[in-house]
């Protein structure tokens, strides 16, 4: 029998919306169950077979003759998921193989398409790609995790079949798309065609790269795919406009993140490429091309400059793009926020995001309400941040741990989007709320120590977890030793 885990925790909410009330009952202290949670999920994910795959594979394959059709399916040792193969269009109106996993449950509500967050621009670091299809380590050092797989596990209990891509570019020549508006947006729309069943409901679910994805999903839906019954879209911190994500290159993770769009962009454009030849150093341009084939964990441990550092004449990306339209014009084209999602769409970010700065959110959020479209905008703080700091600002604790101030909110904020989305699955009303609803956020006083250590011991609970994971494969994961349950607090 299948087992039931949550992660449950309690960011503190900066806007009314429409769940506020059930959310002030939530308590801090159950941030102490997010370690040994995440780990219970990824180890029962990794042994639901006495089979378990040894090593990598992916459902390669050729592109079949219309867009939005699955062409393979394939079970996986491992795994209840079975990876597929299905057909999709890039930006160029090719029809392009692209891989990806299938997660069933009887008697579901509806499918949710899951758009992954950063794995990075290789072949071999897409979700489905891992030994049963959640972690390996490559000859060449390369790591991949399907760091998801607990948020795929979490739908499926509450009762929706899951579908997640690849993206476009897995077995290719070319790498996976990144920010690429059209071709993320594709791969999200017709991974559901290529499964849903008649009449099906459908909704897009993504956080981070997968948020932006998510979202080019909910714009594009209408024209491209007008057969689909889209209910609802969670985009959460969604890159939205390139341009920004470029600008913010420094530090190991925000370098790599930024490669990752300049080098996807050079693949997909020519003129692009040409123009950021002749900006590079040569420094830049072998690390440049080494990330087309590097995941965001070997990515980000690399020791590197920051992003600007690689350029000539010590100009910074800004600078060059504002200068030359070669590659300023495919930074705007790529940018979200200028067609109207057909269905309602919930707009996620946190203040103190260190990855994705919270700015495009909002404006994405701002976007859309100006376009007439239903809209949810939360803006979450995440305690022992700067904008929610501990005990009066004594202690904080997420920029100690870099990406944390990007990566806590989804893992806080997850079981309240599936009750947003099971609530446009049912077909209820949808409170409006836009960035301008949003009163001036006042911080929480209180916070004592026992409180401030039950979220430490959650946070190096789960990145203890999640690092053992990285480093032995697959497998069940030991549990994180559990904590008293401290008093509910008045958020």
């Amino acid at each position: 029998m299948r087992k039931r885990w949550c992660l449950i925790a309690a960011p503190i909410l900066l806007a009314p919306y429409a769940q506020a009330e059930d959310l002030s009952a939530e308590s801090l202290s159950s941030l102490s169950s997010v370690g040994s949670s995440t780990a219970e999920v990824v180890g029962d994910a990794s042994s639901l077979s006495s089979l378990p795959e040894m090593s990598s594979h992916a459902l390669n394959g050729q592109a079949g003759p219309v867009a939005g059709e699955l062409d393979a399916k394939k079970r996986v040792g491992g795994s209840e998921g079975k990876r597929i193969r299905y057909t999709s269009l890039n930006e160029s109106g090719e029809k392009v193989p692209v891989t990806g996993a299938l997660y069933e449950r009887p008697f579901s509500k509806g499918l949710v398409v899951l758009a992954p967050g950063t794995r990075g621009l290789g072949d071999q670091c897409a979700p489905s790609a891992g030994s049963s299809m959640l972690s390996s380590i490559g000859t060449d050092g390369t790591v991949n995790v399907n760091y998801e797989a607990p948020m795929v596990q979490m739908l499926q209990d509450a009762g929706y079949r899951v579908v997640v891509t690849d993206y476009i570019g897995l077995g290719t020549d070319g790498v996976h798309s990144y920010l690429n508006r059209v071709e993320q947006g594709h791969a999200v729309i017709d991974a559901a065609r290529a499964v849903a069943k008649p009449g099906e409901k459908v909704a897009f679910w993504g956080y981070s790269q997968g948020g932006g994805a998510a979202a080019a999903a909910a714009e594009l839906a209408g024209d491209y795919a007008p057969e689909l019954n889209v209910v609802g879209t969670f985009a959460g911190a969604p890159p939205a406009d390139p341009l920004a994500v470029l600008q913010q290159g420094s530090g190991p993770m925000l370098t790599a993140v930024a490669g990752f769009a300049a080098a996807s962009y050079a693949e997909s454009y020519p003129e692009f490429s040409d123009a950021l030849d002749e900006h590079l150093t040569d420094d830049g341009k072998i690390w440049l091309d080494g990330l087309k084939t590097s995941c965001v964990v070997d990515a980000s441990a690399a020791p590197q400059k920051s992003f600007d550092d690689l350029f000539i004449d010590g100009k910074s990306f800004a600078e060059i793009a504002e200068e030359d339209d070669r590659i300023g014009k495919y930074l705007e084209r790529n940018k979200l926020g200028k067609v109207k999602p057909d269905a309602p769409i919930m707009v996620l970010t946190n203040p103190d995001d260190d990855l994705v700065p919270e700015p495009q959110a909002t404006q994405l959020a701002e976007d859309y309400c100006a376009l007439g479209a239903d809209v949810e905008y939360r803006r979450v703080a995440v305690p022992g941040s700067p904008t929610q700091p501990l005990s009066s600002g004594r202690l904080e604790l997420t920029p100690r741990a870099p990406g944390s101030g990007h990566a806590l909110p989804l893992i806080l904020q997850t079981n309240n989007v599936v009750d947003w989305l099971t609530d446009r699955f049912e077909g209820k009303p949808m409170t409006q709320v836009c960035p301008s609803d949003h009163p001036d956020y006042e911080v929480e006083e209180g916070l004592n120590a026992v409180e401030i250590t039950a979220i430490v011991a959650a946070v190096l609970g789960a990145l203890g977890a999640l690092g053992w994971w990285f480093y032995t494969g697959s497998g069940p994961l030991p549990s994180s030793p559990s904590l008293p349950s401290l008093p509910s607090l008045p958020f």
